[in-house]
């Protein structure tokens, strides 16, 4: 094998990216999960009320940008963590346009 394999292969801090990109991962696919549970409750809330929640439109938001963030972290896009190891992202507070 070549050398830079091997140094590769050695290196702890890519066996510590993958590690994070696992749990990361989850993270995502647990956040995908409250964004459809999210969707879920808007239409209930919807029909009900006739508008869309506020607050649960800005907690969306941050939850969408926390989303992009671990994807660009798994796809090597962005080194920085995301939270826990940075600020939760700040959603938007902006009207639904009808």
């Amino acid at each position: 094998m070549d050398e830079n394999i091997v140094d590769n292969l050695k290196s702890e801090s890519r066996w510590f990216r993958l590690v994070f990109m696992v749990l990361f991962g989850i993270a995502a696919y647990l956040a995908g999960f409250l964004v459809m549970l999210i969707a879920l409750i808007q239409a209930v809330h919807g029909f009900v009320v006739g508008e869309p929640n506020q607050r649960l439109l800005s907690f969306s938001d941050s939850v969408n940008q926390y989303i992009f963030q671990i994807a660009s972290f798994l796809t090597f896009n962005s080194d920085v963590k995301p939270y826990p190891f940075s600020d939760w992202p700040q959603g938007s507070s902006t009207d639904v346009d009808e």
